[in-house]
């Protein structure tokens, strides 16, 4: 059994105690820190899930030394996402339907994305790039499309952005379509080059994010 690294355990805990001390001190915010905490317990989790079953974790700095900036472009569109939703909820312009409605697919993209990591396991690289040991799986969801990992994160982010119900979150959510679309065809490249044919009859047989209909 892999165990959460004790920095990542300080951070997450930090977290938690930094929301809790500032939701003591604001009232009627429940809904807002419902969220970062539901949001942050996800977050832990996944990193939880992800150690579990052999990937290995890289952080920021690997990014940078790597020089896989692609990954800024799927961050800076959350971070905003994430800002809208907060636009939304701190002063209470929240409406029922988009909340009950994205929460619902916040969720639903949450439980994916840890399915998604469980059957990746040790081959889930936080990178566009391949690594020396990495395995091609076809099998399970990666039978029906190539990117259910990105798919979850899709709709992970698109609940988020219907929760907070405005341009912002729109524009945002746009954007990170655009860079997970930029982030898998690099990504495909990639894997073409270290699987070769084996990968292009992979793509022939299955969709992107949605699955082939045959």
């Amino acid at each position: 059994m892999v165990e959460i690294e004790k920095k990542d355990k300080i951070l997450f805990i930090f977290m938690a105690a930094a929301i809790l001390c500032s939701y003591l001190l604001l009232e009627d915010k429940t809904l807002l820190y419902l969220f970062l905490l539901i949001f942050l317990g996800y977050s832990f989790t996944s990193l939880y899930v992800s150690h579990h079953y052999g990937a290995q974790i890289k952080g920021w700095s690997s990014v940078i030394a790597e020089r896989d900036y692609t990954s800024f472009l799927l961050t800076i569109p959350q971070a905003g996402i994430m800002g809208a939703l907060v636009i939304t909820l701190y002063p209470g312009f929240y409406m029922p339907i988009p909340l009950i409605a994205g929460f619902i697919l916040m969720i639903v993209g949450m439980g994916f994305n840890l399915v998604v990591r469980k059957e990746l396991g040790k081959n889930w690289v936080p990178l566009s790039k391949t690594t020396p040991n990495q395995e091609l799986v076809t099998d399970g969801l990666y039978s029906r499309v190539r990117h259910p990992f990105y798919l979850s994160i899709l709709i992970l982010f698109t609940g988020v952005a219907v929760i907070s119900w405005n341009w912002y979150g729109l524009i945002f959510l746009m954007a990170l379509v655009g860079g997970l679309i930029i982030r898998i065809k690099k990504e495909e490249n990639n894997l073409i080059i270290k699987f070769g044919d084996e990968y292009q009859e992979y793509m022939e047989k299955t969709g992107m994010l949605i699955p082939k209909i045959t």
